[in-house]
């Protein structure tokens, strides 16, 4: 059965033709999503997988729910053209550790898992993130020095006014945090683009939550069994920030049990 390979790029457009040359197979048919703020898209090749550039574009910005509306609109874009196996969600700078045969073998050897990898839970950080709301944040990482210190001034002044006051939402509802690089079934696929309107209403004040949405969306109905990976993405961080990996280190890490690894770039 064939696999669909949902890819959100807006940079590094040589680690995202490594990607899609190793993804390159009968059994696979690739989507990307280029970031609304990009003017010249690069030119792709594959030989024998199927290519979508998706003619819908957002502006993806850090930490909002722009990321959530990327991804459903990677899922069902798929989704019309389904089913699949799997249906997994990458960045345009992540990289394959095995080979795509492995890569089909390990998911099709989980045919009914929901496959992610696990953060701890922390209550803090779910009720910072997703029970306050935070606004504006569309600048919080700005290039433009005054708009993002603008943003960040009254995000805090917000938060302040809701932590005096004891303001919360979405007390009713539990969480579990996960990466947001994980690989989906068809029963779950078509469970969140259908719940899609309700999915953006909720997370529409949060904080990254992109790192939510999914497992806790899923966790509330038992048909869907979700998986815990430890060893399907490699990320190595500098203080609380996903660090760069040099394409020179790929073979290296091929000898690790890892799956995936992100964020490679070429320009170091």
């Amino acid at each position: 059965m064939r696999h669909a390979w949902l890819i959100i790029a807006h940079n590094e457009f040589e680690v995202l033709q490594r990607l899609i040359s190793a993804l390159d197979s009968p059994l696979c048919d690739l989507y990307i999503h280029f970031d609304k703020k990009i003017q010249k898209l690069p030119v792709l090749h594959v030989e024998k997988s199927q290519l979508f550039i998706l003619s819908e574009r957002i502006d993806v910005r850090w930490g909002t729910v722009s990321q959530i509306k990327t991804e459903l609109l990677l899922l069902e874009t798929a989704h019309k053209r389904g089913p699949y196996a799997h249906y997994h969600i990458l960045s345009g700078a992540h990289l394959p550790l095995k080979s795509i045969d492995e890569l089909i073998q390990f998911y099709e050897s989980h045919p009914n898992e929901e496959i992610m990898r696990f953060w701890p839970d922390d209550a803090g950080d779910a009720d910072f993130k997703l029970r306050r709301y935070h606004f504006p944040i569309r600048d919080f990482k700005s290039p433009i020095l005054w708009r993002r210190v603008l943003c960040q001034k009254i995000w805090t002044a917000v938060l302040k006014v809701q932590k005096i006051f004891g303001i919360r939402h979405l007390k009713g509802s539990s969480f579990r945090k996960t990466d947001q690089w994980l690989s989906l079934t068809e029963a779950a696929c078509e469970y969140l683009v259908q719940h899609k309107t309700s999915i953006l209403r909720k997370y529409k004040w949060a904080f990254c939550p992109d790192e939510y949405f999914v497992a806790s969306e899923l966790m509330t109905d038992k048909k869907f069994m979700l998986r815990d990976y430890p060893q399907l993405l490699l990320v190595e961080f500098e203080r609380e920030s996903p660090k760069s990996i040099p394409l020179a280190r790929l073979e290296e890490l091929k000898n690790t049990d890892y799956l995936w690894a992100r964020k490679f770039t070429a320009s170091i």
